[in-house]
């Protein structure tokens, strides 16, 4: 089977792979983090992938940070536990897509979700849209694209 690329990919995917990297590095997932992860994952992707958006379900500004509804779904039973998936399989993903996970993976799996949190809050694509209503918004693409950009901008011009 060849590698699913955007938009063939959905949030499950990279929520699988990154379950299936912990479970290989024995490290336990709770949903919260796995949220974060997917969110970096889909931000910097991106950011350095002039393409189409890294998968398609929408990802929504809660007052705490962001969430995909669907994955939400699927974990929120497990609560503050480590998710434990039954039947996982790391999906076959392209090399520019595992290249985007790798790097979120080495990134942020060493920090506390809370932590992942407050960094998301101070993104512009997330105060943005958190102010536009009570409870919740969707967060465009475009805003998340341009959030991102502006962090490699921001980086690559370190020391330079």
């Amino acid at each position: 089977m060849p590698p699913k690329s955007p938009p063939e990919i959905t949030v499950f995917d990279i929520a699988d792979w990154f379950l299936a990297k912990a479970n290989d590095e024995g490290r336990d997932l709770k949903h919260l983090k796995l949220q974060r992860l997917v969110y970096f994952a889909y931000g910097w992707y991106c950011a350095y992938y002039d393409t189409p958006p890294l998968f398609g379900e929408k990802i929504y500004a809660w007052r705490r940070g962001v969430v995909v509804k669907v994955l939400y779904e699927k974990y929120a039973h497990c609560g503050d536990n480590p998710i434990i998936p039954e039947g996982l399989k790391c999906p076959n993903l392209d090399e520019n897509v595992k290249e985007i996970l790798e790097s979120v993976w080495r990134a942020y799996v060493h920090l506390s979700e809370t932590l992942l949190g407050r960094a998301i809050c101070r993104h512009p694509a997330w105060r943005k849209t958190q102010r536009s209503v009570e409870w919740e918004a969707v967060m465009s693409p475009e805003s998340i694209r341009e959030t991102f950009k502006q962090l490699v901008e921001k980086y690559d011009n370190v020391g330079a």
